[in-house]
């Protein structure tokens, strides 16, 4: 299974004024372990197609834009001084997320870095509307940075899903653990697999028969039990984890998977988009929302 690399990396910066935040960080660690390229970029919301003709509205876009440049290029000649090859770029457009996932397919980057931001001094570090667009959309895999400190031979936690529901391709397991394998080669990490699946009771909970229903179910909750493990246990052979760094966990994805990356002290997980029954777009359900604004590391995001 070939090593996804990284070669040209977007960093998306809502304030530039903010400094070297932690995705700026996160990137120019992982250029100097590759040799890859930089951009900082900045969007700005045009007034233009904010549907305000008024030149002061204009002039006012303008004068932001030439100052995040100049902001921009600050934190880029600290970077420079590193011996990284950075290079800046801000562009105004509406929605914001358009103009970033525009500037992805146009410097044709492989790895886009955002940083998850709290939304006041007492918030949790939790994702914008912005930042679920691109996970929706970007076509290339997309780091969620969340933890302030440097990885240093870190857990690395694929979230794997050897039955592939919510119509996930095969193939998407493998090139989440081939992301997971490329980090890890980088940065000295172990990759350990994990997969939540719901128990048989959760299923029926919901049935109007369910207190009648859930008084046979410990058989089958056996068996289903079983059969997860097995297919689990088995994809990690293909995949050359050992059994040791193999989780498996019973109950709800959004409690589950962050109480493991806290348990295991996990610096980054690895997850697949998933796309909705019968439609071309990727989505990104309650469960999903949940599970990343409960993770308090950093997210590396993988579409099929």
């Amino acid at each position: 299974m070939p090593l996804q690399k990284f070669e040209r990396i977007l960093v998306a910066i809502v304030n530039p004024s903010a400094g070297m935040n932690k995705a700026i960080r996160r990137a120019s660690a992982l250029a100097r372990s590759t040799g890859a390229s930089i951009e900082l970029f900045n969007a700005i919301p045009s007034a233009m197609s904010l549907g305000s003709m008024h030149s002061a509205a204009e002039q006012f876009t303008r004068f932001e834009a030439a100052q995040n440049r100049r902001m921009l290029e600050r934190m880029a000649n600290r970077m420079r001084r590193e011996e990284l090859i950075v290079s800046t770029n801000v562009q105004t457009g509406n929605p914001v997320h358009t103009a970033i996932l525009r500037q992805v397919r146009i410097s044709k980057s492989d790895l886009l870095v955002i940083e998850a931001r709290k939304h006041n001094i007492f918030a949790r570090l939790l994702l914008t509307q912005t930042d679920f667009e691109l996970i929706r959309h970007c076509p290339v895999p997309l780091l969620i940075v969340k933890g302030r400190a440097a990885w240093r031979s870190p857990r690395i936690l694929a979230a794997l899903d050897p039955f592939h529901s919510n119509d996930k391709p095969s193939a998407l397991d493998g090139e989440i653990i081939a992301a997971a394998d490329a980090v890890a080669d980088l940065v000295r990490g172990l990759v350990h697999a994990v997969h939540i699946y719901l128990p048989l009771r959760s299923y029926i909970a919901d049935l109007p028969m369910a207190p009648v229903a859930l008084a046979g179910v410990a058989t089958q909750e056996k068996a289903h039990a079983q059969s997860v493990r097995r297919r689990f246990f088995g994809d990690l052979g293909r995949y050359g984890i050992p059994k040791n760094r193999g989780h498996l966990v019973g109950g709800d994805p959004a409690i589950e998977l962050p109480r493991l990356a806290r348990s295991l002290r996990a610096g980054l997980i690895v997850m697949g988009a998933v796309s909705r029954s019968g439609l071309k777009r990727i989505f990104i359900g309650n469960t999903a929302e949940r599970v990343l604004d409960s993770l308090k590391c950093d997210v590396l995001v993988v579409r099929p």
